[in-house]
C-alpha cells in the first residue's frame, strides 16, 4: 500500500498494543542524520554466524517511549551552569519555560554528533535497560540530557521510568515524561480533557475528586494514570493501560519510593533503592534457579550522579561528570572512551573518542535579524561541516550538507511535519485533521494518498492510494481491528479473547488460523487452517526457549540475560553456541560440527577482524569517522573505499587494483558510475526518486511507472517490456517484445493461473494453509501432499509416477523414492548428514554411494566414489588451487593445478584465461598437443552483460537483455566468412520475475519452433514440458504438435538430476555431476534439460552457466565477471558458494540472495510457511508484487548505506507488510534493507528489531 495505506498495519497494532508511537513516525527520520556509520561490508563478513543469532533474538529494540522526570540529586551542587538560568528547582514548571523546546519528542529532535540536539546543543543518551515483549510491551528506560534538571531516581540529569509524573501548581499541570519531554497543560475540569500548550496532542483529564489524573494518546489509545500524592503537588505514574485493558502498574512504598512494576501479562520488574537512588533492576523469578534475576546494577558517586552500570558481564559502563552534573565522558565495557566539552552556555562544543574516532566540533550562531533563524553547525572528524537552520520553536527548518545541498522542512506548532523539500526542490506535503491525524500525503508528482478515521479512535477506516486503490478497515469498541477489506473486495476478519489478544484470523476464503497467546500476548500455540499446531515455550523474559513443530520435534534455546542466544540445541541433539562481549558484540560462534569462528571489534562496536575455523583472518580498517576504508583478505589483498564529504561512496578499488567511481546529485541519488575501463553509466530519476532512465555510453534504458509506483514499462535497445497489474498490485501480464505472460490470482493473491508465450498454461490449487497442492499442466497433473510441518512427503505426477520423501526430525530429506504407480522403484536416493546439515554421504541406485570430506571451513575437499572420485584444495581466500574429477572430454582440460595473479585466475590445468580491465573474462584457451588451441573470445557491454562470443569453430553468438538485465534471447550468427547478418539460430527466453520459465528455439535444423517450459516449487523445478510446432501452418491440432512431458527430480538445492517420463516411469535423462557443476549424461538419453544449479542455464557454445546477474564457469567454480555487489555478499566476490551441496546463488549475486529473504515474507511461499509453522516472526505480503512495491518504496526514499552505493535502508516506522488477511504475522519489523542489482532490479527484505502482536 501507499504512504498512508502502509499505516493500516501500524494503526491496528497501536490499537492492539498501545505502543506510544503516532503512525506519522513514518516520516520522523527526515530530521535524522541519514549518514550512518559504514559497517556494511564488515557486517557482511560476520553475517553467516550473526544471522542465526539475530533471527533468534526476540527482544525488540524500542526507542525510549516510557517514563522519566525531575528531582535534584542528593548532595550539594554548584549553581546552574551558564545558559541554564536559576537554581535547579526540580520543578516541572522550570522545564517548560519554553514549551516548544520542552515539548519536542524524538521525532522533532534533530541529532548530530554522538548525539547532540542540534537545536539546543545538549548532549543526550537514550538507554533501554529492560524490554519485555508482549501486546503491551514493558520497557524500563534510562535517559540523560545535559540540560535536564528534573531527574529523581538516577540523578538530576538522568530520567527513568519511575521518574514520570505530573506536577500540579497554580498555573496548571506539568507532565514530566520518561522520554525527556515535558508538557504544560491548563487545569482540566472533571469530565473534560485538555491539550498541552505545545508538543504531542495528548489529552489530560482528572476525576471528580482530583485524585486520579489520566493522559491519553489518541492515536494509540494508551492511557497513563497518575495518582495524586498527599501534598497535592505531585501525581505519580501508577498505571499504563491500553484500550483492551492490558496494563502494568508502578508500585511505590508509603514514602513514594519505587518498588516494582507489575505487568498484567505476568512480568514483574523489581528495583532496589538506597539513599534516594535506584541501585538495581531485577526480573522476578527469572534466574535459572527460579529466583530473581539481576538485569543491571547501578553505582553512584558521592554527588549522587550515576557513575557505573553493570550488566551480566560483570563489567561497568562508566560515566564522569563536571561540576554541573553534565556527562564529560563515558567508557564502555570494552574500555572505549568518549568525551564531551561544553561552552559557557552549557552546549557541547567538542566531543570525540579513542584515537580521534567520531570527533565532532560544534558552533552555535545568533538569531539572524531578518529571518530570526539561528545557524548551528557540526564538523566531523574529517573536517566536513553540516549546518542546521533553527527557528524560534527549536525546529530544524533546513539542513545544509557539507557539499552545500539544502533540505527544507516545515512543521506546525505541534511539531507535525507539513512539508519536506529536498535539494532538487521536490516537495512532499502532509495534511492533518482537527484531531491531528494524518489525512493526506501529496507526493512531488501530485499524486496523493488520503485517509479517513474512526472518530475519537484516530484509526484509519478508509485509505485511498495513488491510482485509486481503496482499503477499508473496521474496529471494535476497544479499537481492535475486526476486518480488513482490500481493493479487490477480499475481506479478512479477526477475533480476540477477553484480554484483547488475537485468537483467530479468517481469510477471504474462510480458512481460519488459530492463535493461543500467553498472558503477555505472545503466541504459544499457532494452529493453521488444517489443524497443524506449533507450540512455543517461553522463559520469564518472553523469549522462546523451546519451539515444538507440528510433528513434535523441539528446538531449545538458552539466552544471555541481555537477550543474546547462548546455546541452541536442535531436535537431533546437535548444538551450536555463541559468545558475546559486555557490549553485546559477537565474539565467537561454534557451529554444530564444532568449527569456531572468532570476531574482534575496534572502537564503538565496529568489526576489526574475523578469524575463520581454519585460522585465516580478514581485517577491517576505518577512518576517524568510522567509515570502512579497507578490507584485507586472508591472502593480504586490500579492497579500499573512498567517500565524499556527505559520507557517500565515491570510489572503491578492488583486490586487483581496479577502481570504480560514483557520482551523486544534490539529493544523494546515484547519477553516474565510472567503470575501471572508463566507461560511464548515467542515471536519471523522476520527481519521486524512481529511476527514469539509464544511459550506458549511448545505450539508453527507460522506465515507466503507474500512479501506485509500480513498474509498468521498461525499454532498451534489445527489448520493450510492458506490465499490467490489478488494484492490489498483483501482476496480470508481462510482455517482452510482444511475447506475453499472463497471470491469474485468487482472492488471497496466490497465483492460480499462468500462460506463457509458447502457449504453456498452468493452473494451481492451494489448500487452506496456503500451500499449493495441485498443478494442472497441458500434459499432466501434479499433486502434492505435505506432512503436518509443511514439507512435501508425496508428489504424484500424472497417473504413472510418484515421488515419496522421508525426513529426519530436523526436516532434512533422508530418503527420496521414485516409483511407478504399480509400486516398482525407478530411483532411490538416500542422505546422511553432519550435525550442521551438510550431507556426509549420499547414495542412489544409478550413481552409487558418494562420501564427502571437508576442510575446517566446510569446503569440500574430496568425494569418495567408485564411479566419480573428486579431490579439491583451496588457498586461504577460498580459491581452488587444485581440482580433479571425472567428466566429459570437454571439461577435463581444466583438471589440475590453478595459477593466480593475486586473486585473478590465470590458468586451470591446460586452460588459460585473459581478462579486461574490469575483471571480465575475454578469452578462454585450451591448449592441445599437436593441435591449434581451442579459443573462445568474449565481448561485454558497459552494463557488464556478456553480449558476444566467438567459439573455436568460428561460430558467433549474440546475447540480448531487457532493461531489467534478464537475458531475453541468444542468437547464433553466420561465421565471419559468411553473411554476418544471417541468423542461423535464435532462442528467446521468458521470465517470471527472475525465474526462467520458458525458452523457444527456432533454427533451420528444426521442423519448427521448439519450446521448453518449466514449472517450479520455489527454486526446485517440478516439470519440463516440450513442444515442436511445425512451420507453415497457422492452426495445428495436438496430434500435429510433437509434445513431451517430464517430471524433474532434483538434488537438495534444486539442481536437476533426472528427467522421468510420468507415463512409463522411465528415466529419460540422468545427470552425472561434479561437486562444482560439471555435468555429463549418457549420449543415448531420450531427453535433456539445460537447467543446472538454481537460477543457472547451460550454454553449450561457451560451457558456461548463465546465472541472471553473471555467468558461472563450473570448471573453475568461479564467475567470469566480478560481483556487482562487491564484498557485501561474501569475502570472495569471484567464487561460487562455500558448499554447493546445500547452498545456491540463484541470481549470481549472493549465496544469501535477497529474493530468498524476500520470499520469507510472501504469503504462500514455502519460505513464508516455514517461518509461520516454526512460530518465527515475519512480516507478510500478499504477493511478490506487494513485496516488490515495498522494496521499491524503500529504494526511492531510503538512506544510502555508506560503502555500498546500491544498498539502502528505509525505516517505515510501522509494520512492514500488507497481508494480515493471510494469517498471523506473529511479530513484525519496521525497517527494510534493499539493494539494486546489476540489472536495475530492486530486492529487499525486512530487517531490524522484532515487535510482537
Amino acid at each position: 500500500m501507499g504512504e498512508i495505506a502502509h499505516a493500516v498495519e501500524d494503526a491496528a497494532k497501536k490499537a492492539e498494543q498501545g505502543l506510544a508511537q503516532d503512525f506519522t513516525k513514518a516520516y520522523h527520520d527526515i530530521l535524522k542524520d541519514t549518514e550512518k556509520k559504514s559497517k556494511q561490508v564488515a557486517e557482511g563478513a560476520a553475517r553467516d554466524e550473526e544471522r542465526t543469532a539475530a533471527d533468534l533474538e526476540k527482544a525488540a529494540e524500542h526507542p525510549g517511549t516510557t517514563p522519566h522526570d525531575p528531582h535534584t540529586a542528593s548532595g550539594e551542587h554548584p549553581s546552574s551552569p551558564p545558559g541554564e538560568g536559576g537554581e535547579p528547582t526540580g520543578a516541572g514548571r522550570d522545564q517548560v519555560q519554553d514549551p516548544h523546546e520542552a515539548g519536542r519528542d524524538e521525532d522533532a529532535v534533530c541529532g548530530g554528533g554522538e548525539p547532540v540536539d542540534m537545536a539546543t546543543g545538549r548532549m543526550y543518551i537514550d538507554q533501554v535497560d529492560a524490554s519485555l515483549p508482549g501486546s503491551l510491551p514493558l520497557l524500563f528506560t534510562r535517559n540523560f540530557e545535559s540540560g535536564y534538571r528534573a531527574g529523581r531516581w538516577m540523578g538530576r540529569r538522568w530520567v527513568c521510568t519511575f521518574d514520570e509524573r505530573l506536577e500540579i501548581d497554580a498555573e496548571g499541570v506539568v507532565h514530566i515524561r520518561a522520554d525527556r519531554v515535558t508538557q504544560a497543560y491548563p487545569h482540566p475540569e472533571p469530565g473534560e480533557r485538555v491539550h498541552a500548550s505545545a508538543g504531542d496532542r495528548r489529552l489530560l483529564g482528572v476525576d471528580a475528586r482530583g485524585r486520579l489524573y489520566t493522559v491519553t494518546e489518541p492515536g494509540t489509545g494508551l492511557v497513563r494514570e497518575f495518582t495524586a500524592q498527599p501534598d497535592g503537588a505531585t501525581a505519580l505514574l501508577t498505571r499504563v493501560r491500553d484500550r483492551s485493558g492490558r496494563h502494568y502498574d508502578l508500585e511505590y512504598d508509603g514514602a513514594g519510593t519505587p518498588q516494582a512494576i507489575q505487568h498484567s501479562g505476568g512480568y514483574r520488574l523489581l528495583v532496589t533503592t538506597d539513599s534516594g537512588r535506584i541501585t538495581a533492576l531485577l526480573l522476578a523469578n527469572a534466574a535459572p534457579d527460579g529466583g530473581d534475576q539481576e538485569l543491571l546494577r547501578y553505582a553512584y558517586g558521592e554527588d549522587g550522579n550515576l557513575t557505573e552500570v553493570y550488566n551480566s558481564s560483570g563489567l561497568p559502563m562508566r560515566f564522569t561528570y563536571d561540576a554541573w552534573d553534565r556527562v564529560t565522558s563515558w567508557t564502555d565495557r570494552n574500555n572505549s572512551r568518549y568525551w564531551y566539552v561544553y561552552d559557557n552556555h552549557g552546549r557541547v562544543v567538542d566531543e570525540g573518542g579513542e584515537d580521534g574516532a567520531l570527533r565532532f566540533t560544534f558552533h552555535y550562531g545568533e538569531p539572524d535579524p531578518a529571518t530570526g533563524l539561528r545557524v548551528h553547525s557540526e564538523t566531523n572528524a574529517l573536517g566536513h561541516t553540516t549546518r542546521y537552520h533553527i527557528n524560534d520553536r527549536h525546529q530544524v527548518v533546513a539542513i545544509v550538507d557539507p557539499l552545500g545541498n539544502t533540505t527544507r522542512y516545515e512543521r506546525d506548532d505541534f511539531n507535525r511535519l507539513l512539508s519536506e523539500t529536498d535539494p532538487l526542490d521536490r516537495t512532499t506535503r502532509y495534511e492533518y485533521d482537527g484531531a491531528g491525524d494524518l489525512t493526506t500525503v501529496i507526493r512531488p508528482d501530485g499524486e496523493r494518498t488520503t485517509a479517513e478515521y474512526a472518530g475519537e479512535l484516530s484509526l484509519p477506516t478508509r485509505i485511498v492510494e495513488p491510482g485509486g486503490a481503496v482499503w477499508l478497515q473496521t474496529y471494535d469498541e476497544a479499537g481492535r481491528r475486526t476486518s480488513l477489506t482490500d481493493p479487490l473486495g477480499a475481506v479478512t476478519r479477526y477475533t480476540y479473547d477477553e484480554r484483547g489478544h488475537l485468537v483467530s484470523v479468517t481469510d477471504a476464503r474462510g480458512s481460519i488460523t488459530g492463535i493461543l497467546c500467553d498472558p503477555a500476548g505472545l503466541p504459544v500455540e499457532i494452529t493453521n487452517a488444517l489443524g497443524a499446531t506449533t507450540r512455543t515455550e517461553r522463559d520469564a523474559f518472553g523469549r522462546p526457549v523451546r519451539v515444538v513443530d507440528p510433528l513434535g520435534h523441539g528446538t531449545e534455546t538458552t539466552w544471555t540475560v541481555e537477550g543474546k542466544p547462548a546455546v541452541r540445541t536442535h531436535p537431533d541433539g546437535a548444538a551450536e553456541a555463541w559468545s558475546w562481549d559486555g557490549e553485546g558484540n559477537l565474539l565467537s560462534h561454534r557451529d554444530q560440527v564444532g568449527r569456531l569462528t572468532a570476531f574482534e571489534h575496534t572502537h564503538f562496536e565496529n568489526l576489526a577482524s574475523r578469524t575463520d575455523p581454519d585460522g585465516t583472518r580478514t581485517t577491517f580498517d576505518y577512518d576517524e569517522h568510522m567509515q570502512l576504508i579497507s578490507v584485507v583478505s586472508p591472502i593480504g589483498e586490500r579492497w579500499t573505499y573512498q567517500y565524499d564529504a556527505c559520507g557517500r561512496l565515491t570510489g572503491e578499488q578492488d583486490f586487483l587494483g581496479r577502481t570504480t567511481s560514483y557520482d551523486y546529485d544534490a539529493a544523494g541519488q546515484l547519477t553516474s558510475k565510472l567503470s575501471p575501463l572508463g566507461e560511464r553509466i548515467l542515471y536519471e530519476y523522476d520527481s519521486t526518486g524512481r529511476m527514469a532512465a539509464k544511459n550506458a555510453e549511448g545505450l539508453i534504458s527507460r522506465f515507466q511507472y503507474d500512479a501506485a509506483g509500480r513498474l509498468t514499462g521498461a525499454s532498451c535497445a534489445d527489448a520493450v517490456l510492458e506490465r499490467t497489474f490489478d488494484s492490489l498490485g498483483n501482476l496480470l501480464s508481462e510482455t517482452v517484445n510482444g511475447r506475453a505472460v499472463t497471470y491469474g490470482h485468487d482472492e488471497l493473491g496466490h497465483e492460480v493461473q499462468r500462460t506463457t508465450p509458447g502457449g504453456h498454461f498452468s493452473q494451481s490449487t492451494y489448500d487452506a494453509a496456503g500451500r499449493r497442492v495441485a498443478m494442472t499442466l497441458p500434459d499432466g497433473r501434479i499433486e502434492i501432499d505435505y506432512d503436518e510441518a509443511g514439507h512435501q512427503r508425496l508428489r504424484s505426477i500424472g497417473d504413472g509416477l510418484t515421488i515419496e520423501s522421508a525426513r529426519n526430525p530436523r526436516h532434512w530429506l533422508t530418503e527420496q523414492s521414485v516409483r511407478r504407480r504399480g509400486g516398482s522403484e525407478v530411483q532411490r536416493r538416500q542422505y546422511e548428514y553432519q550435525p550442521d546439515g551438510t550431507p556426509a554421504w549420499t547414495h542412489d541406485l544409478l550413481s552409487g554411494r558418494q562420501d564427502f570430506t571437508f576442510d575446517p571451513v566446510g569446503r569440500i575437499t574430496a568425494v569418495r566414489s567408485s564411479r566419480q572420485p573428486e579431490t579439491y584444495a583451496y588457498d586461504e581466500a577460498g580459491n581452488l588451487t587444485t581440482a580433479d574429477w571425472r567428466g566429459s572430454a570437454g571439461s577435463e582440460a581444466a583438471r589440475g593445478a590453478r595459477a593466480y595473479a593475486g586473486s585473478a585466475l590465470r590458468s586451470a590445468g591446460r586452460v588459460r584465461y585473459e581478462y579486461d580491465g574490469a575483471g571480465r573474462m575475454t578469452m578462454r584457451q585450451v591448449t592441445r598437443l599437436s593441435r591449434r588451441p581451442d579459443t573462445w573470445r568474449f565481448t561485454w557491454s558497459v552494463e557488464d552483460h556478456l553480449v558476444g562470443v566467438t567459439t573455436p569453430d568460428g561460430s558467433r553468438w549474440r546475447y540480448e537483455y531487457d532493461a531489467l538485465g534478464r537475458r531475453t534471447a541468444k542468437v547464433r550468427l553466420a561465421s565471419e566468412t559468411a553473411d554476418e547478418r544471417e541468423v542461423l539460430e535464435r532462442t528467446e527466453f521468458t521470465w517470471a520475475d527472475t525465474t526462467l520459465i520458458e525458452q523457444t528455439t527456432s533454427a533451420s535444423y528444426l521442423p519448427g519452433p521448439h519450446t521448453v517450459s518449466w514449472d517450479y516449487d520455489g527454486l526446485h523445478p517440478l516439470a519440463q514440458s516440450e513442444s515442436i510446432r511445425r512451420t507453415g501452418r497457422l492452426e495445428l491440432s495436438d496430434e500435429q504438435v510433437d509434445r513431451a512431458f517430464f517430471a524433474i527430480v532434483t538434488d537438495l538445492t534444486g539442481a536437476p538430476l533426472e528427467l522421468i517420463e510420468p507415463s512409463s516411469g522411465a528415466i529419460a535423462w540422468h545427470a552425472t555431476r561434479s561437486v562444482w557443476g560439471n555435468t555429463s549424461w549418457a549420449s543415448g538419453s531420450r531427453a535433456y534439460t539445460p537447467l543446472r544449479f538454481p537460477g543457472q542455464f547451460f550454454d553449450p557454445e561457451t560451457r558456461l552457466h548463465y546465472n541472471v546477474a553473471r555467468y558461472y564457469d563450473p570448471e573453475t567454480a568461479r564467475y567470469t565477471s566480478p560481483d556487482p555487489l562487491g564484498l557485501e555478499p561474501a569475502g570472495n566476490p569471484d567464487a561460487y558458494v562455500l558448499n554447493p551441496l546445500t547452498w545456491a546463488d540463484p541470481l549470481g549475486l549472493s549465496p544469501h540472495v535477497a529474493r530468498q529473504k524476500q520470499d520469507q515474507h510472501v504469503v504462500g511461499t514455502r519460505e513464508y510457511q516455514k517461518r509461520i509453522d516454526a512460530g518465527t516472526p515475519t512480516s507478510a505480503f500478499a504477493s511478490r508484487a506487494e513485496a516488490d512495491a515495498y522494496a521499491q518504496h524503500a529504494w526511492d526514499h531510503g538512506t544510502p548505506v555508506p560503502g555500498r552505493p546500491n544498498v539502502r535502508d528505509f525505516e517505515y516506522g510501522r509494520p512492514v507488510g500488507t497481508a494480515p488477511r493471510n494469517g498471523p504475522k506473529i511479530g513484525w519489523q519496521t525497517r527494510v534493507r534493499v539493494h539494486m542489482d546489476g540489472a536495475g532490479k530492486i530486492h529487499g527484505h525486512p530487517v531490524g528489531p522484532v515487535h510482537y502482536d
